[in-house]
């Protein structure tokens, strides 16, 4: 009796100190998207990013234009991207480049959109 509650309390110690690992490469970010002519901004609701304009921006902004309801409308998206510090004087502090787009959170009727499916 005294062996099995050794090697369950054991099995326990030991699947106790294992911690997932998270990857910090490629963190995922949820928040509005909007995108004016010149500025890109995430804001999560803890955070407000400034996004790095590239073909991954575009590519989200070609995304939630048809689903925009106005042009200052934002749009609730699941990105991952890398945080960047901001060289610039002018701007936010920290900086968002996008690396993937998983999905989006539609206005009108909350349907979720995922672009690459």
């Amino acid at each position: 009796m005294k062996k099995h509650i050794f090697i369950l309390l054991s099995v326990f110690v030991v699947s106790c100190s294992q911690t997932p690992k998270k990857s910090t490469e490629n963190p995922q970010f949820f928040g509005e998207f909007l995108y004016l002519s010149d500025a890109a901004v995430l804001n999560t609701g803890t955070e407000i990013y400034g996004v790095i304009i590239d073909e991954k921006m575009q590519e989200l902004h070609n995304l939630c234009t048809p689903i925009k309801r106005d042009n200052y409308d934002m749009i609730y998206v699941y990105i991952k991207g890398t945080i960047e510090d901001n060289p610039a004087e002018e701007g936010w502090d920290k900086l968002i480049r996008i690396t993937d787009i998983d999905s989006l959170v539609n206005p009108s009727d909350k349907s979720i959109i995922k672009p690459n499916n």
